[in-house]
């Protein structure tokens, strides 16, 4: 199997080949099948549209008894013929007659209520009924994360119905159903009588009249609705075999425990799909139907757990109507015909139904919400529309036909993966990191497959009604379509990865050498004060060299020097490491606009760096500008993939009745001008970082990453405001180890204040986010059984050895560019303001990083 893929389909899914948005069954509301006519066409004027499964043979029945012909095809009692078709249209005909002179009946008696409605000939089939149905999310590995919707309705196809449970509800229902014409005539006749009597209005329905009912909705215990529903329940019996009336009606009826619908009832009643469910079983969902709520609204008393004498009773009712139809022997019915040991209790379901009905309130919420805008944002491939956007009758756009259209929905979240996640970020969990820190203090993290793209965990908070501190989302289905909250953060030193992949296109080698001490450059100097600086503000940084002039690119990394990196983005341009952050995954970054009194989002699928440049100084080298989690996971997947880029998603699949209507679509892109060896270098610079920091994973897996903070103030010595820790295991396709990368990263709940450990010290990345992002790691890949692979060995590509270096072995160093000076051609000027920010707090951050 390989990694990501479910252990087990998710119950009920058909399987069809995958592909890509290949236009979509129906849209919307998911509509009782309505099937094309029988040979003869309907009387009336109605016309029926449509399509449904023919009818086909059940294989369910009970055990040892021989197969029982399909409804449509049940022959005639021994020693009598079928009637000749001349015989069969004239009793039809007289049916016909009596049902108009009942109607006349009434009419003439002066209860019509208006004069005509009755006549057989004026009333016609509904085209079509749309039912609401929940709309479900599940894992990728099979589990069901969340339900949505108003109705907990979800529709099968006559197939994946047992034959025994539909015989089961024939014995209770309409004992007659495989060979009236859907009419109880004296039912009709008695309910008009007892209108004009006076007396008891309740008269027996036929399975049709019922579904005939519901249909045309119906209300009220009346003789019109009777006479009504006989005219429509005759026509359907003219159009429509058993087996398709049959279908639409154990799709349509309630079954209480809010269960609409055969599907719904069966995980009600059993936790288990129709298509599992014993003849016993289905024989207890069959009494339900006659009183599904019960008198007092408290359960039917056809449901063991709530009156089981009641419920016995009707239960041997079934079984003595299955002996007499002949759906089962004495001996079968004495020997499987019995009261199930097993229904779940309706506090049991009520706990079954809240786990999905309330992931909107856990952690998984926030999954939902990037879920529901990937699945909006679907167009078909022939018109480009939205597939699922629809306009209400006043003109206001919605997308109800993913809330209460009864879809399937298959994230790439891995639940094994989502609950070590949690596990490891959340506060409230006593195995993290973070339990028992102080208050103010939240986390975030994000985990994506290399070259996949999906996401494979996510925790952005607590409350999937809450902030959002992991990503970026728009969801028009449970949301307003209002952007989320609180996703964006400057990223620090862990941006320094696209720097140095940007040197690495320029041809720079890792053992190329830069000057990390402090120096002015045009716009940053020590006269203005506001010179660049490292994080170890005042301590001048040690390399092999002996010197802090003459550092490898490698060190600098190691050692988190902003100096170099900013040098670096000086020279390249801001606009080039903005494109290699945006080709490896970067989708947003915040940025102070002129006139504009918030940060303003660049939305980095639409704009290039050029077009965005104007908005960033070469403080983009160290990772002064907010970015997501999100986005940061996946940039650190691009890597752990040699440079491939998939697009960072959550939707693997959409289904619609049983029919899969959207694959995920993996086309990975190469970093422009960054090749398999460049990014075997760059993970060898990597693997520095956790071992500088000692973050070893318990389990043996190789790391590589990149810490980063972003200090709070204009000094460090006000402490941290954002501290970080993103990077990867190995990824080995080949041996069936996909590899994982995640991002982690530690702030505020609300206003920007020092990030703390209990005991004053400031929390750096290497110091609270880094044994998060390790121990997740270790957990996850542990529990998955990810396959252990190594890191490829550094190549050592590049040609130019020397940057801004100073070797100690020179003379006079060259001058640096006198203060003020401007910018080479096409160069962005440095920028002096405070770094925007996106979370909630007032003020922005400051320039500086650390």
């Amino acid at each position: 199997m390989h990694y990501g893929e479910p252990a087990d389909p998710v119950q009920g899914r058909a399987s069809v080949p995958a592909d890509s948005v290949q236009g979509r069954a129906s849209v919307g509301r998911a509509g009782v099948p309505v099937p094309p006519p029988l040979g003869e066409p309907a009387t009336g004027r109605a016309s029926v549209r449509g399509a449904a499964p023919p009818p086909v043979r059940a294989s369910a029945r009970v055990a040892g008894q021989p197969e029982q012909a399909p409804p449509d095809e049940i022959p005639p009692e021994p020693g009598r013929s079928r009637p000749a078709p001349s015989a069969r249209a004239k009793r039809r005909r007289r049916r016909n007659i009596l049902i108009a002179s009942i109607a006349a009946f009434i009419m003439v008696t002066g209860l019509g209520l208006v004069a005509g409605t009755y006549y057989f000939d004026q009333v016609g089939l509904p085209e079509d009924l749309t039912l609401e149905q929940s709309t479900s999310i599940y894992y990728a590995d099979g589990p069901l994360m969340a339900r949505i919707g108003s109705k907990n309705r979800t529709l099968v196809a006559f197939e994946d119905i047992p034959l025994h449970v539909q015989h089961a509800v024939v014995a209770a229902e309409d004992n007659s159903f495989y060979t009236n014409d859907g009419v109880d005539y004296w039912g009709v006749a008695r309910a008009a009588w007892n209108n004009v009597t006076g007396g008891d209005r309740q008269g027996a329905s036929t399975i049709s009249q019922q579904y005939a009912r519901k249909w045309a909705e119906l209300e009220g215990v009346t003789y019109a609705r009777k006479v009504r529903e006989a005219v429509i329940a005759l026509k359907l019996n003219q159009s429509y075999s058993k087996n398709q009336i049959m279908t639409m009606y154990l799709n349509i009826i309630y079954f209480g425990r809010g269960a609409h619908g055969i599907q719904a009832a069966s995980l009600a009643y059993f936790n288990k799909p129709v298509k599992d469910l014993t003849v016993a079983e289905g024989m207890i969902l069959a009494g339900v139907i006659k009183n599904p709520s019960g008198d007092n609204e408290k359960g039917s008393p056809a449901d063991p757990t709530v009156d089981p004498v009641k419920a016995e009773a009707r239960f041997d009712y079934i079984r003595k109507q299955m002996v007499a139809l002949k759906f089962a022997t004495e001996a079968e019915a004495a020997e499987q015909l019995v009261m199930p040991k097993t229904v779940i209790t309706q506090a049991q379901n009520r706990a079954n139904n809240l786990t999905a009905n309330t992931a909107l309130d856990k952690p998984e919420g926030l999954v939902v919400h990037h879920v529901l805008q990937e699945v909006a944002e679907l167009t078909d491939p022939k018109t480009g529309k939205l597939l699922y956007k629809d306009v209400d009758p006043q003109g206001k756009e919605n997308f109800d036909k993913i809330r209460n259209g009864g879809l399937k929905i298959i994230s790439t979240v891995d639940s094994r993966i989502q609950q070590v996640a949690v596990q490891e970020a959340s506060a409230s969990s006593k195995e993290s990191n973070m339990y028992g820190k102080k208050p103010n203090l939240q986390a975030a993290l994000v985990a994506v497959e290399p070259g996949t793209g999906g996401v494979k965990a996510y925790y952005g908070g607590d409350n999937g009604s809450g902030n959002d501190y992991a990503g970026y989302y728009v969801d028009p289905v449970l949301g307003d379509g209002d952007p989320s909250c609180c996703g964006g953060h400057p990223p620090g030193s862990t941006f320094k990865v696209y720097t140095l992949a940007t040197a690495l296109i320029d041809g720079y080698t890792i053992n190329s050498y830069w000057n990390g001490m402090p120096q002015d450059f045009p716009g940053r100097t020590a006269a203005l004060k506001n010179q660049v600086k490292n994080a170890t503000e005042g301590t001048d940084p040690i390399c092999k060299s002996g010197v802090g002039t003459w550092c490898t690119l490698e060190e600098i990394t190691v050692k988190s020097l902003n100096i170099p990196f900013y040098k670096i983005a000086l020279d390249e341009t801001p606009a080039k490491v903005i494109d290699t952050a945006r080709a490896a995954g970067i989708t947003s970054m915040w940025a102070t606009v002129k006139d504009q009194p918030l940060p303003q989002r660049q939305d980095l699928t639409k704009l290039s760096g050029k077009d965005v440049a104007e908005h960033f100084g070469p403080e983009v080298g160290f990772g002064q500008y907010p970015i997501t989690v999100l986005d940061h996971a996946g940039g650190m997947a691009t890597f752990a993939a040699r440079g491939m880029a998939a697009k960072t998603h959550f939707l693997k699949e959409v289904w619609e009745k049983e029919q899969k209507v959207f694959g995920e679509v993996i086309n990975p892109k190469r970093i422009p001008g960054f090749t398999e060896q460049m990014a075997d270098d760059l993970t060898a610079v990597l693997r520095g970082v956790p071992e500088h920091y000692r973050l070893k994973a318990e389990h043996g897996y190789q790391l590589a990453g990149k810490t980063g903070t972003w200090q709070l103030g204009n000094t460090t010595s006000a402490g941290n405001a954002h501290a970080w820790m993103g990077g990867y295991v190995p990824s080995d396709r080949s041996k069936n180890s996909p590899g994982l990368a995640a991002a982690v990263w530690v702030g505020n709940k609300g206003n920007e204040v020092a990030i703390k450990m209990n005991n004053g010290d400031n929390i750096i990345g290497g110091a609270l986010p880094g044994p998060i992002w390790r121990d997740f790691l270790d957990g996850a890949l542990t529990k998955v059984k990810m396959p252990k692979v190594s890191f490829l060995p550094s190549k050592g590509v590049g040609s130019k050895d020397v940057g801004s270096g100073i070797s100690p072995s020179a003379g006079t160093p060259p001058e640096n560019p006198p203060p003020g000076q401007n910018p080479s051609p096409g160069q962005t000027q440095p920028s002096t303001s405070p770094s925007p920010k996106t979370s909630p707090s007032p003020k922005p951050s400051p320039s500086k990083r650390t």
